[in-house]
């Protein structure tokens, strides 16, 4: 007997005739799954969301609830928008960055959601603006001091106590000079001993001192003394004699070159200073011969400033202040800096401040400090003497800094020297202060940063506290980070396709030049990173360790870790340009996107067209408009809408892959990769569907096979559907008497269509509940004949023959 078996099912394949497709290939697959080989309905779109914004959405995207995993916070816009994160994005934070609205900007999960929807609410620019003004430096010169008195103890540690305030800071190097001698008087009287008379001189026994005798007989050389009294002291001679005469006690040795000091006092410091001791701290020697200067090269001085982020984003430096010319020790007031963050949606709360630090391989400009502009309190609360404040933006402190808050509503909380002892988050810092306990309270107030060198080495200073000039009294051993963003210009406000590549890098594009943001620092921008390729880009992708750029033309490889050591483009020779952006899906096997004869497919093994067994140029744009599509990968398919309609595309190299067709269009979607399930916007309301729900009921599904031509001509008389139609059920399950009698009913609330076409024209429909054979029309002789079905249940076979008999045999 004469029949056929249509199992399993497969997909659209335009591009063969219908009379030459596989046999179980089909001319009409629409809302069907086919990854098992039976036909399976996909469930109804359900409503879960509402983007709260209207118009055509071109753009979805979703941020989670930090506190709550099943809570997403849905971000849209009706523009076309790409979006980039990078690896190292804090998870509660979500920080992202996006372009195609405008500026490239930034925002996080607190930005986007603070406020009522549409998100997102609130974004930074993502470049930071360049600062306009130059700073000013002054200075008093250094005046030469003198000294008063001074000692050196056992250690060999000598203090010097100056006439007036030193004006030295701990660290300063200087140069000490003008001390000679002390003179006196000695006597000897026939031995060897000579009694030495010198006021005051502040020596003890033991030590051991250079004499210089200028009269009389004795002979200079260094002694050791013994019976010190207040005003004399003897030495011990090897020769007896009678002399007498003027002696001079050598402090020589105090003097020196390059000495670092350690300030103990405005008017005292010390040093090291090996030799014997002299004086003491109660009881200092009295000498005013001494002269104290700063030590080294008078040397050219200038001074600059970044803007900076709580996000440790630094901007391009400010031209620098005039030149000063001055030697390292000189305290330095820079002034004309900025009291306020720079005009701009951005996220600038302070800015780091440089000075040039000379050195034998040229002049750098060096760290002083990073200076926080003063912050806004937002709450505060005390318990058990501990107190926390909670800021309005970072309050960018860390354990032990100094700090000052003023003008607090809640007056309790004003301190002057507090320390900070513990942060629980980057808004909340916590300080040991002593008071009453205060439950957590709204207050407004100021709080303020320490400036000083860190670690301390002078009192705190509290910049913006009256005054935002700032004191250089650094020690320049001390300044390590030289500044590195004097190339960090902010991306082009017109850039497009924001992506995230290797190594934390951001790429971009405007027209057919490519950006790129230095490693893990997206708001850097280099101009001199730009790299430019022959055809206008239409996609950035990131790709197995490369950039894929997908153009107007050919698509190109970007390799590079560093786009300082440069990122080098290599052109792929397949011409399948990019006809739309928004059709880039990014799949386990490849990049797919729409081109001219089908759906292209950059992978490791090489850019092919994936969808060439299933269409040519001619049925790929007669089946849709693939500069339309609007694409997403879900559950290893490439989902894409388009003008007209959706498409399912699923891979398989043995067939070329399934091709289905949607009733239901998108203009957005979004592939959440933790849930696995996809969400997508149609329409104006701004409503967001979800995908293949699989507790919804099943929509319609219609499927036709391809045209059956047999080898003669016949009546096919006989067919089957096999389908899941619904269980069968016996009105018995609930009688209690008579069950005998009772009968079976099959339940026909999910019908299947059946439809029979001979030589190409339908002759018979008819509405099947169960899987039982069925007569099909007579009086008709062909050897052409197509069949189809349409319902809402799972298709797994349809037979066809010439009788019922002959169903078993197909």
């Amino acid at each position: 007997m004469a029949g056929f078996k249509i199992s399993p099912f497969l997909g659209l394949a335009p591009k063969i005739s219908p009379e030459l497709l596989p046999n179980m290939a089909a001319q009409i697959a629409r809302n069907c799954k086919l990854y098992s080989g039976d036909l399976i309905p996909y469930p109804q779109p359900v409503i879960v969301a509402n983007t709260a914004r209207t118009g055509t959405i071109k753009t979805l995207y979703a941020l989670r609830n930090p506190s709550n995993a099943s809570d997403l916070k849905w971000l849209s816009w009706t523009t076309d928008v790409d979006i980039a994160t990078l690896a190292s994005t804090d998870s509660a934070e979500q920080r992202f960055y996006y372009t195609g609205d405008g500026v490239p900007k930034v925002s996080d999960y607190v930005l986007a959601t603070t406020g009522a929807p549409p998100y997102p609410v609130s974004f930074y620019e993502l470049g930071l603006p360049l600062p306009t003004v130059a700073p000013s430096a002054s200075f008093t010169a250094f005046t030469q001091k003198t000294t008063a008195s001074f000692f050196r103890d056992a250690g060999g540690i000598a203090t010097l106590n100056t006439s007036a305030a030193h004006g030295l800071r701990s660290g300063n190097i200087v140069t000490i000079s003008g001390f000679t001698f002390i003179s006196g008087t000695y006597n000897q009287a026939g031995t060897t001993t000579i009694t030495i008379t010198i006021n005051n001189h502040g020596l003890s026994n033991g030590a051991t001192v250079s004499l210089d005798f200028t009269s009389g007989a004795a002979i200079d050389g260094t002694f050791t003394i013994s019976n010190v009294a207040t005003n004399t002291f003897d030495i011990t001679v090897g020769v007896s004699a009678t002399t007498s005469g003027n002696v001079n006690l050598d402090l020589r040795g105090f003097n020196g070159t390059n000495v670092e000091v350690t300030v103990t006092s405005a008017t005292a410091f010390n040093y090291f200073n090996p030799g014997f001791q002299i004086g003491t701290l109660g009881t200092p020697v009295a000498y005013t011969d001494g002269k104290i200067d700063l030590a080294g090269l008078t040397q050219e001085r200038t001074y600059a400033y970044t803007w900076y982020t709580p996000w440790e984003e630094e901007s391009i430096a400010s031209d620098p202040s005039p030149a000063i010319y001055l030697k390292e020790g000189v305290t330095v007031t820079v002034a004309s800096l900025p009291t306020a963050p720079p005009a701009g949606n951005n996220f600038i709360r302070g800015i780091r401040l440089y000075r040039t630090v000379p050195s034998t391989s040229g002049t750098e400009f060096f760290l002083l400090n990073t200076l926080w502009f003063p912050g806004t309190i937002q709450t505060v609360q005390r318990t058990s003497n501990v107190s926390r404040v909670r800021m309005q933006s970072p309050h960018n402190l860390g354990i032990g800094d100094r700090f000052k808050i003023s003008g607090c509503s809640v007056a309790s909380f004003d301190i002057t020297g507090g320390i900070v002892t513990d942060i629980p988050d980057k808004y909340t810092f916590e300080y040991a202060q002593v008071a009453a306990d205060v439950a957590s309270t709204a207050a407004t107030g100021t709080l303020y940063y320490d400036v000083s060198e860190d670690p301390p080495t002078t009192a705190a200073r509290y910049w913006g506290d009256g005054s935002y000039d700032f004191t250089d009294d650094f020690d320049s051993r001390n300044l390590t980070t030289i500044l590195a963003s004097d190339n960090y210009d902010a991306p082009p406000d017109d850039l497009q396709g924001i992506a995230a590549i290797q190594n934390n890098v951001l790429c971009g594009f405007v027209g057919n030049k490519l950006y790129f943001s230095e490693p893990g620092l997206p708001h850097a921008w280099p101009a001199d990173y730009a790299v430019t390729v022959e055809a206008n880009v239409v996609a950035v992708v990131a790709f197995r360790g490369s950039a894929l750029v997908l153009t107007e033309a050919y698509p190109y490889l970007i390799q590079g870790t560093d786009p300082a050591a440069g990122m080098t483009p290599a052109r792929i020779d397949a011409p399948f340009p990019c006809l739309n952006r928004r059709s880039v899906v990014t799949m386990n096997y490849g990049v797919v996107y729409a081109t001219h004869d089908g759906l292209a497919v950059a992978s490791p093994e090489g850019t092919s067209i994936i969808t060439r067994m299933l269409f040519n140029n001619d049925t790929w744009t007669e089946t849709l408009d693939p500069s339309t599509l609007v694409a997403e990968y879900y559950g290893e398919n490439y989902i894409a809408s388009h003008s007209n309609g959706g498409i399912v595309f699923e891979q398989d190299q043995r067939t070329g892959g399934f091709f289905v067709e949607l009733d239901y269009t998108f203009s957005a979607s979004w592939y959440d990769y933790v849930t696995g399930r996809l969400y997508y916007v149609s329409g104006t309301n701004g409503d967001i569907y979800q995908w293949d729900d699989l507790d919804q009921p099943s929509v319609n599904q219609t499927w036709k096979s391809k045209v059956m031509v047999t080898k003669g001509m016949m009546n096919f008389g006989a067919a089957r559907v096999v389908a899941d139609y619904v269980t069968e059920t016996v009105t018995w399950d609930t009688a209690t008497t008579l069950w005998g009698g009772t009968s079976t009913i099959w339940g026909s609330s999910n019908p299947i269509t059946f439809k029979f076409w001979v030589d190409k024209a339908l002759i018979f429909t008819t509405t099947l509940s169960d899987s039982k054979a069925f007569r099909l029309p007579t009086g008709y002789r062909s050897d052409t004949f197509e069949v189809g079905v349409e319902g809402d249940i799972r298709v797994r076979a349809i037979h066809v023959a010439e009788t019922a008999l002959g169903l078993r045999e197909v």
